[in-house]
């Protein structure tokens, strides 16, 4: 975990402050149900803990300055997912997690949260989105909302690339992918099945075919987690496995202590929004025991 996150957050009193990570604008929220923090960069989620709990998401400890792509929490991946099918030279995971959004305080109580966040400036695709993020009885619920403000129908791929924090990845267990065919991004994109639970025991880039709850079982924290998901027909499994040596706000020293479950729309189910058609997907993340 990023430990100087966790500095400024012990620092704080109860209440919302701005305040800067390697550059990179944050607002940070210290209720009585837990913290929240969010990066104007990305529109991104960087950090959720519920009050006397571990934190539900992993943050690199060693983000790279703004306005890099920051490793950690809840990338928003849009409006195209991995490459663009078009246009490999475009950004990869699309334009909005390098783009500046503005956050929204709706609500926020001791209850809960409720926040939204626009771009700051258009993104250029004809596309419009908008960003949910709330905090209700102890779950983390973020959406995206996509707007064709075009007179032609688009094509969108999307996902929220979160990275959950565990205590060991070789020690997960994933349940609820059983049967699910998946493509296999390490086998130049094989079809497979899955047979039994998810064991992340190597690298791992996985597609399936999935639109309910994935639970990840977590001996080492003794807890599992629920990732629950709407509008979404694929889910995305990811661990770099020895790969992380190479990336340089990864590492091997860091690389046990996530596994990234995402609610997508990739390649596998495209959404076609008609012109002044919205589509909205979104993510649960919660603590089920």
């Amino acid at each position: 975990m990023n430990k100087e996150l966790m500095a400024l957050l012990q620092a704080m009193p109860d209440g919302i402050q701005d305040a800067s990570l390697n550059g990179f604008s944050l607002l940070l929220l210290r209720q009585p149900w837990g913290e929240l923090v969010l990066s104007r960069q990305g529109a991104q989620v960087l950090h959720f803990r519920p009050a006397g709990r571990q934190p539900l998401l992993w943050l690199s400890d060693c983000v790279q300055p703004a306005p890099a792509p920051i490793r950690g929490g809840i990338p928003l991946c849009w409006p195209w997912f991995a490459a663009h099918p078009q246009d490999p030279s475009r950004p990869f995971h699309g334009l909005a997690r390098t783009a500046l959004w503005d956050i929204e305080v709706k609500s926020c109580d001791s209850r809960g949260a409720s926040l939204v966040l626009q771009p700051e400036a258009t993104l250029g695709t004809g596309l419009v989105p908008s960003v949910t993020v709330e905090v209700i009885d102890q779950a983390l619920q973020v959406s995206i909302a996509t707007l064709n403000a075009t007179d032609a129908p688009i094509l969108l791929s999307q996902a929220l690339h979160s990275y959950l924090a565990v205590s060991d990845v070789n020690q997960v267990v994933l349940d609820g992918l059983d049967g699910c065919e998946y493509r296999d991004k390490l086998q130049d994109g094989a079809l497979c099945r899955q047979q039994g639970p998810l064991l992340i025991r190597q690298a791992t880039d996985r597609i399936y075919r999935h639109d309910t709850v994935t639970r990840v079982q977590d001996t080492g924290a003794q807890r599992c987690l629920g990732i629950g998901k709407f509008g979404s027909g694929s889910t995305v499994v990811w661990n770099p496995g020895a790969a992380a040596e190479s990336i340089a706000d990864v590492g091997m020293a860091q690389q046990p202590a996530f596994v990234c479950v995402e609610a997508a729309n990739t390649f596998v189910d495209p959404v076609q929004l008609l012109p002044g058609q919205q589509y909205r997907m979104g993510t649960l993340i919660s603590i089920l025991e």
